[in-house]
């Protein structure tokens, strides 16, 4: 059981790290170089921005509502 919880921490660590990456990545880095630069924003870019993101959204809700399940069927469940 301690292992078990060991490893959800390790886990839970390294997904905290991936969110904060791609939000910075994705919010702050990418769109503030391009507004540092004086990139001229369109309104076809910004509609592809913004497909892009809710894009994004719906891929990563979809896999987080599908991956459970998926283990479970598998019987990757942890349980003996």
């Amino acid at each position: 059981m301690k292992e078990n919880e060991h490893q959800l921490d390790k886990d839970a660590k390294l997904c905290r790290r991936w969110a904060f990456g791609l939000t910075a990545l994705f919010i702050v880095a990418f769109p503030g170089i391009m507004f540092i630069t004086g990139y001229n924003y369109s309104l076809e870019f910004f509609k592809g921005w913004t497909y892009l993101s809710f894009s994004w959204l719906i891929i990563a809700g979809l896999y987080i509502a599908f991956r459970p399940v998926v283990e479970y069927m598998k019987g990757e469940d942890g349980q003996p």
